[in-house]
């Protein structure tokens, strides 16, 4: 009885973290002030360390078993392997402390896969819809934070700059990024879900509507194009099953066209001026050609180990990051771990559409079925946006990108949970050597901030904006 008090206190603790960092740090401050003082992004890469930091603790007292993460030896190896290469790179790097960091952080959200991949075992209808329902709670938030902005921008004629009436993101890019995540999920209601009042469906259809707008108000190219090519392959590897969501989503974007059209151009125009204005679009692409240019001179001169995990950041004077995760990944883990990764993704796309074709959805539910076509959405659209953004460096991106991975494996092995007894004494002992790990390299830092010599993180590297904290020069 002890063991299962103290397994659900901790999975409440587990699913508490879980819940802020993707429903409420969108829109507010978790952390106040009076803890330690952050910036938004700071604020959920905070809540991220913690949620990561409790299910390494959990994975470490259950010694839960994660053998369907790595269900042949080949798979194991490449994994064992692609550790060792990361830890070699880190050893190699300018400052092996700050790479340590970026390894222990994505092996605390591998993790994070097994644990939703745990869950989604014990109960997939009960996690599918708290996601679902968590995800629709953030936008909420999100939406009334900005249109009472606007509503109050167009009454008092004063314009609004970004980042506000979103002031939840650091950078409108990394709020473009949760969008495109929520995009799919959030259609999940009204594909599968069964509402007994037509008004609430309505209601629904009205909010997605309304954040579409926010993602034309945003003006953001990448996330469109890449909005764009999800749709395209969705619907040649799904094709009729896929039309239903996809019919949604024209709605949608066409809808949500119409009223940005209505609120941003035409109301300010009978008003006499533009008085709500954004600041985000741009007539080039020079900057993505610059950075993605001395991305490849990195590679070149550092092959084989790359200069160190996280460390662009410390070889170049603008950005912290490529806005390019495949070039990101070479330069700073070197090419044959980026080979190997890109390999896993491709061997895990190609099992998926093997075994969840259209013959094999069409006898599983309304809900297995849409859930399978907007898992694939939802993974090729941000796949396509992390290769003009910072997709795989933000800390909610991170955590949802891996959700979204431990969703995919719990419905991919939902059918084998018989595999799933048995216990691996690897696991436990790697999840407690990365806890270490992620504490020591993380902790200078956030004790530098709370005890007041800091006012913002600071890692010490010579390039400008967010990587894992906010680098402000």
């Amino acid at each position: 009885m002890h063991r299962f008090t103290t397994f659900s206190i901790l999975q409440l603790l587990i699913f508490t973290a879980f819940i802020c960092i993707i429903s409420l740090s969108p829109s507010l401050k978790v952390i106040p002030a009076a803890i330690i003082v952050t910036s938004p992004h700071d604020n959920q890469r905070l809540l991220e360390l913690l949620l990561i930091a409790l299910i390494l603790l959990h994975h470490i007292v259950f010694k839960r078993n994660v053998s369907y993460l790595a269900p042949n030896q080949s798979i194991r190896y490449t994994l064992y392997l692609l550790i060792a290469l990361a830890i070699a790179s880190s050893y190699l790097a300018k400052s092996p402390r700050h790479a340590l960091v970026e390894i222990s952080l994505f092996a605390g959200l591998f993790y994070l896969v097994s644990f939703i991949a745990h869950l989604y075992h014990e109960n997939s209808t009960l996690l599918t819809k708290r996601l679902t329902y968590a995800l629709w709670a953030s936008i909420l938030l999100c939406m009334v934070s900005f249109y009472v902005g606007y509503i109050t921008a167009t009454t008092y004629k004063t314009p609004v700059i970004w980042p506000a009436p979103i002031n939840g993101f650091s950078n409108i890019r990394s709020f473009n990024q949760y969008q495109l995540w929520t995009l799919g999920l959030i259609t999940l209601p009204l594909l599968a879900f069964d509402f007994k009042s037509a008004r609430t469906r309505n209601w629904l259809h009205t909010s997605l509507i309304l954040w579409w707008v926010l993602l034309f108000y945003s003006a953001s190219r990448g996330a469109l194009l890449a909005w764009g090519l999800g749709i395209l392959i969705t619907a040649l590897a799904y094709r009729k099953l896929a039309w239903p969501f996809i019919r949604l989503q024209f709605t949608y974007i066409t809808a949500g066209f119409l009223i940005h059209q209505i609120l941003f151009q035409l109301i300010p125009y009978l008003r006499g001026s533009a008085v709500v204005t954004g600041t985000v679009m741009r007539d080039s692409t020079g900057d993505r050609l610059e950075l993605w240019s001395h991305c490849l001179n990195l590679i070149q001169n550092h092959p084989f180990f790359g200069v160190g995990p996280m460390h662009f950041a410390w070889n170049s004077n603008t950005s912290a990051h490529p806005h390019n995760s495949v070039l990101q990944i070479m330069a700073e883990w070197g090419l044959p771990a980026a080979l190997l990764i890109l390999a896993l993704a491709g061997y895990g796309l190609i099992c998926w559409l093997r075994k969840f074709n259209i013959d094999n959805l069409l006898s599983k539910s309304k809900l297995d079925c849409n859930l399978a076509i907007v898992l694939f959405f939802t993974v090729i659209t941000s796949f396509a946006y992390s290769l003009v953004d910072g997709v795989i460096v933000m800390p909610i991106s991170q955590v949802l990108m891996f959700t979204i991975i431990g969703l995919m494996i719990g419905y991919y092995g939902k059918d084998n949970i018989t595999e799933l007894k048995r216990k691996s004494i690897f696991m436990p002992i790697f999840a407690g050597i990365t806890l270490v790990a992620l504490i020591w390299s993380t902790l200078p830092e956030i004790l530098q901030s709370a005890s007041g010599d800091a006012k913002r993180f600071s890692m010490g590297y010579t390039a400008a904006g967010p990587r894992f904290w906010l680098e402000v020069k």
